[in-house]
């Protein structure tokens, strides 16, 4: 989410932008799931169905546009992505018990959000390789598509996720500046028109949809959602191409200059992870719980004030000084016997 340590040395403030936009879609959209009486076919439905058809895909295209530098990439991907993964699995175990009174903790399945990490953690790592495979990224689409065929992967360490959504992150490395001016000199009123489609197809989806709600997160097999092999090739390429469409309406709309989404763009991590306690909170508290306009209203102004306050830099610094400094325990007795065994 919060992309410092592989970026351009030019800040684009564009993706700051855009990443402002999917992080609120992100909270809200969580909000919503847990904190109406929720149904697909409603005003809540919707909102979660247009928002889960691009965050994901979005954020993982961002993260490949700022993946150029593939050495640094991997050497820091441990330290910002596993660690706080493994840090994070067990205070949100806590927290659960806490709110809820019983939890139950599995290292291996990624609790809530968290699976993003795990997944970034992935591409990150490998992404030296991937890269110098000859069409890595039409390869990608393929075992994509062919990835929801195969009953075992499931979200067990978000493999399934992790097949799913990578032609997204590969289609973000190989996407240049160039490539983003283009489709910005697109004239405005086609991004609008595109906008206008995918939200009209988005909205008719939850009130007259035909597949499980599991083919957005691409977490389980075809099969489990009552899809055969080949119904499931068609439906993600379905979603696939309306992603890439809300991708699109993204960079040709959103402005690249300074606003006030740009600072909430830039501290993207610390609201993706920390939302998560608040939407247990809302979870738990049953006055939430309805399907009414008072009911959408301040949920969705408790995702506004969720993103600005997560986003503000002592709460940024707050998260960066909790991973680095647990990270500082284990980094010098780790190093230390590296150096033991070379010697």
């Amino acid at each position: 989410m919060q992309e410092q340590l592989c970026v351009p040395k030019e800040r684009d403030y564009l993706f700051d932008n855009m990443k402002a936009v999917l992080v609120f879609s992100v909270v809200l959209a969580h909000y919503y799931r847990v904190g109406t009486i929720f149904h697909v076919n409603s005003f809540e439905g919707a909102v979660y169905i247009a928002s889960f058809s691009f965050i994901m895909q979005g954020f993982l295209f961002a993260s490949g546009f700022f993946s150029k530098n593939v050495i640094k990439c991997r050497d820091t991907a441990f330290k910002t992505l596993l660690f706080p993964y493994l840090m994070l699995m067990p205070l949100m175990y806590f927290v659960r018990c806490l709110v809820f009174g019983n939890a139950t903790f599995d290292l291996f399945n990624p609790t809530m959000a968290l699976w993003f990490l795990l997944t970034l953690f992935y591409y990150r790592i490998s992404l030296a390789t991937l890269v110098k495979i000859k069409w890595i990224l039409p390869i990608t689409v393929f075992v994509s598509l062919l990835s929801g065929c195969v009953s075992f992967l499931d979200e067990r360490l978000s493999l399934a996720r992790t097949f799913g959504f990578l032609p997204f992150f590969m289609l973000g490395y190989f996407c240049q500046k160039e490539h983003i001016e283009r489709i910005r000199k697109i004239p405005k009123w086609i991004g609008g028109i595109v906008f206008a489609v995918v939200v009209v197809t988005t909205a008719a989806l939850s009130f007259y949809r035909p597949w499980n709600l599991s083919n957005w997160y691409m977490k389980y097999s075809y099969a489990s959602s009552g899809l055969s092999d080949l119904e499931g090739i068609a439906v993600r390429i379905f979603l696939s191409v309306l992603a890439l469409l809300w991708i699109f309406v993204f960079i040709n709309l959103l402005p690249s200059k300074k606003t006030f989404l740009t600072k909430i763009g830039q501290n993207t991590m610390p609201v993706y992870v920390f939302h998560i306690i608040i939407r247990y909170l809302i979870k738990d508290m049953s006055q939430f719980h309805a399907s009414n306009a008072p009911t959408y209203i301040v949920l969705a102004l408790l995702a506004l004030a969720s993103v600005w306050l997560l986003s503000r830099a002592p709460v940024a610094k707050a998260y960066q000084v909790f991973t680095e400094g647990l990270y500082g325990l284990i980094e010098k007795p780790i190093l230390k016997i590296i150096r033991n065994r070379k010697q």
